[in-house]
């Protein structure tokens, strides 16, 4: 698996974690939550439809210590964005559970579509500035995948 297989892989399964919500939008409508891979899409106009809610799956770094492992360790970030425009501003609670249920998955079962691992460090953060009606948060998770070995017979 590649860096970009899993993160193809996670946005699968955030969407599969997250399909029983909906959430709202500036529209006033509940939706499902969209899921992009780096970066939201990039509206041509002012009409486009806002694409919160959302979680983008970022990648954000990897390494391989030395080459002498048979992983490698990817670094994603999760970004959550939700719209909450009640007079009560509780839309950090609608990040939050989000947070809680990425967190719950991978913490029962680390295995991602058997080629990756969650290897169980997880941090998470939300804003905290004030942007109502969005809310935002994040959080930052590692995951082993393959690594291509050496062939050199002089080594």
């Amino acid at each position: 698996m590649t860096p970009l297989e899993l993160q193809d892989a996670l946005v699968t399964e955030i969407k599969r974690i997250l399909k029983l919500y909906e959430y709202k939008t500036p529209a006033g409508e509940r939706v499902p939550m969209n899921v992009f891979a780096q970066s939201i899409p990039i509206q041509e106009t002012d009409e486009e439809e806002d694409p919160i809610p959302y979680v983008i799956v970022r990648l954000s770094s990897g390494e391989n210590p030395l080459g002498k492992d048979s992983f490698n360790t990817v670094s994603v970030v999760l970004v959550i964005g939700i719209y909450d425009n009640n007079q009560d501003a509780q839309g950090y609670r609608d990040v939050s559970n989000v947070i809680q249920k990425v967190y719950e998955r991978f913490s029962e079962n680390p295995c991602l579509n058997y080629l990756a691992s969650y290897v169980g460090d997880f941090q998470w953060a939300l804003q905290e500035d004030n942007y109502y009606p969005y809310h935002f948060g994040a959080c930052h998770m590692k995951f082993h995948i393959a690594a291509v070995r050496r062939e050199d017979p002089l080594t």
